[in-house]
């Protein structure tokens, strides 16, 4: 029935997800018996017990992520969002507990408690704490420099922003950094940044870091780079 993955609760028990037939399966380890199984909608790929590829999961939950949706959401494209679903496994039987749409199916996902990890969160980078080579504190700080043929942009974020925002005399041949700094130093404002023909698709740089990526001239033309965290730079 097309068994995908399988992940654990602890307790000596397994879930496996059925892509063919659409459902996940509790199996317990020691004899294989089948112990229940529920329905997903539909197309189960992988699926999640937090902790669970781990030495103590914590078998309260498993999430199924499912691949294919049709006739349950409104038809507003070409595809259709995929679905997750949340399922009580803390007793004998799992009982769904919530059914939503999502963005992708993941092919691998894990999950943890938040207790675990929300005294270490970082919201910000202190920008006066940046010790990065090529950080810009500020956009007086914006600048080209140039060493043989390697050129170093010192490039500042701001909504909404990129500074220098018109970059001359780069030549054919030239290694192009662009190391940029953001500068805002409020939660949750990401920027991110791109160039056309770079070979890794782009940089995303948290409030107060600096994050650098590599471009390589290789032919003449007109390049543009942009924002790719929808701040509108």
């Amino acid at each position: 029935l097309g068994p995908l993955h399988t992940e654990f609760d602890g307790n000596g028990n397994a879930y496996t997800s059925m892509f063919a037939s659409s459902e996940i399966v509790k199996w317990r380890i020691s004899d294989l018996a089948v112990l229940d199984r529920v329905p997903t909608y539909y197309s189960i790929g992988h699926l999640s017990v937090p902790g669970g590829p781990t030495a103590k999961p914590h078998g309260k939950y498993v999430i199924a992520y499912n691949k294919i949706t049709k006739d349950r959401y409104l038809p507003t494209g070409p595809e259709l969002t995929q679905s997750a679903q949340l399922y009580d496994i803390s007793g004998d039987k799992m009982k769904l507990l919530l059914d939503s749409p999502t963005t992708g199916e993941p092919h691998y996902a894990e999950a943890l408690p938040a207790s675990m990890i929300i005294d270490k969160q970082r919201k910000i980078y202190k920008l006066e704490e940046n010790k990065h080579a090529y950080v810009a504190m500020g956009e007086g700080q914006a600048k080209v420099t140039r060493s043989g043929n390697q050129v170093h942009i010192y490039m500042t974020a701001i909504r909404s922003h990129l500074n220098p925002d018109n970059i001359e005399g780069v030549k054919v041949g030239d290694d192009v950094y662009f190391h940029v700094t953001n500068l805002e130093q409020d939660w949750d404002v990401p920027h991110g940044f791109a160039i056309k023909g770079a070979n890794n698709a782009e940089i995303l740089i948290m409030p107060g870091e600096t994050q650098t990526i590599k471009w390589k001239a290789d032919r003449v033309g007109i390049y543009p780079f942009y924002c790719t965290d929808f701040c509108s730079a």
